[in-house]
């Protein structure tokens, strides 16, 4: 499995040595223990850093910060929070600890969004078990041996697609949905092929929305549309019409395209796929 941090304090004070190991790497691997440590961290109002997994100066001066408050007492100081380490136990709902932080965040690298912080409860539950179908284990809501095994693989890897719009002003990432701004009654078109399994009004600032899914499982959406040219059960074709870009569901009258894209169930960075 990925690397662990050694729940120690000499562990917590990132030494030089580890620092100068991480940097030596282009492209650091998250450590979930180290995500833990951040949530823990955050909690305590130490660290106001992303939880990334990745042992930066901000985790850095946090830890020392906390030191300098609490005198060295790193573990106690951060209660709860400050223990076991990452796959050492099985999780459940209503456990506590750096473990269930570490559990979060890999739950979200994985695709699977939840907003808890080191508290395993409804949310984290209900993320466990959508990730537990995507990897073909029994959605039983309990982190073991076998969810590990399946969280120690990388996370899935968003395709590269046909564009949907012939003219972008502009991409802004949100999330790990993608929104590009283009003129109004910008014709869209499929991204991928696949069969319409929603072509309807979406509440919660959608607005108009199609999603359409292949044989494999992948989904793309489309929202803000102006007008919806196709209907449930429709199959398209990649580069087929969908529909006219538009704002509906926005707060505000800014014509853009909400793309979001997701695999049996995984959330997948949007932006990568159209770049």
């Amino acid at each position: 499995m990925r690397r662990r941090l050694v729940l120690a304090v000499a562990a917590f004070a990132l030494t030089a040595v580890g620092l100068a190991q991480a940097a030596a790497s282009d492209r650091p691997q998250p450590d979930p223990d180290v995500a833990g440590l951040q949530t823990a961290l955050a909690v305590k109002g130490f660290y106001h850093g992303s939880i990334d997994g990745i042992r930066g100066p901000r985790t850095t001066a946090a830890v020392k910060a906390l030191q300098q408050r609490f005198g060295g007492r790193t573990l106690s100081a951060l209660g709860a929070l400050g223990r076991p380490r990452y796959g050492s136990r099985a999780l459940r709902r209503g456990l506590v600890g750096l473990d269930v932080a570490a559990l979060q965040f890999e739950l979200r690298y994985h695709g699977f969004p939840n907003d808890e912080r080191g508290r395993f409860g409804p949310h984290t539950q209900l993320a466990l078990e959508r990730f537990q179908r995507y990897a073909g284990l029994k959605a039983d809501g309990l982190a073991g041996r076998a969810t590990y095994v399946a969280l120690d693989q990388p996370p899935p890897v968003a395709p590269k697609l046909r564009a949907p719009l012939a003219v972008v002003q502009r991409t802004v990432p949100v999330g790990n949905a993608v929104e590009l701004a283009c003129p109004y009654a910008t014709p869209v078109a499929a991204s991928a092929g696949g069969t319409v399994v929603f072509a309807a009004n979406r509440s919660r600032g959608y607005g108009y929305t199609v999603v359409t899914r292949d044989a494999k499982g992948l989904e793309v959406l489309y929202a803000h549309l102006a007008r919806i040219d196709v209907r449930d059960g429709q199959r398209l074709v990649p580069g087929a019409m969908v529909g006219l870009a538009g704002w509906t569901g926005k707060s505000k009258a800014r014509t853009s395209l909400r793309v979001e894209l997701r695999l049996r169930g995984a959330q997948l960075p949007a932006s990568d796929s159209f770049r």
